[in-house]
C-alpha cells in the first residue's frame, strides 16, 4: 500500500517512521514558486506513523498514524491522485520529480 506525504517549505516537514519507505519525491510549483514537495511512500507495517515536525526553533511534532492517509494499492495510483491533486484547469501548476530510491 502507498501514501502520499506533504511537506511545505519554512512550514512543516512529515517525515516517515519505521515501516515507510519513500518512493518517489516531486517538488510543487505554482506559478513558478515551490510550494511544496510531495512524496510517495510504501507502508509495509499497518501500525506506521508519520512524524510532521514543524519549522522553526519552538517547532512541535505530531505523530500521525497512516489511518488518516489516503492509500493507494499501486505507485501508479498514487501518481495520478498526485496529478489530479495538483490540476486546477488553466492555472500554471507542475510537479517535477526530484528524487527516486526505487525503480
Amino acid at each position: 500500500m502507498y501514501i502520499i506525504l506533504t511537506s511545505k517549505s519554512d512550514e512543516y516537514d512529515a517525515r516517515p517512521d519505521n515501516g515507510i519507505s519513500p518512493v518517489e519525491t516531486y517538488a510543487y510549483y505554482f506559478y513558478g514558486k515551490k510550494k511544496a514537495d510531495f512524496t510517495i511512500a510504501e507502508v509495509a507495517a499497518d501500525g506506521s506513523r508519520v512524524s510532521i515536525v514543524e519549522c522553526g526553533d519552538n517547532g512541535q511534532t505530531n505523530s500521525v498514524p497512516i489511518k488518516f492517509f489516503e492509500k493507494f494499492a499501486t505507485v501508479e495510483e498514487a501518481r495520478q491522485e498526485l496529478k489530479q491533486l495538483v490540476t486546477f484547469g488553466t492555472i500554471d501548476t507542475r510537479l517535477e520529480k526530484v528524487a527516486a530510491t526505487t525503480s
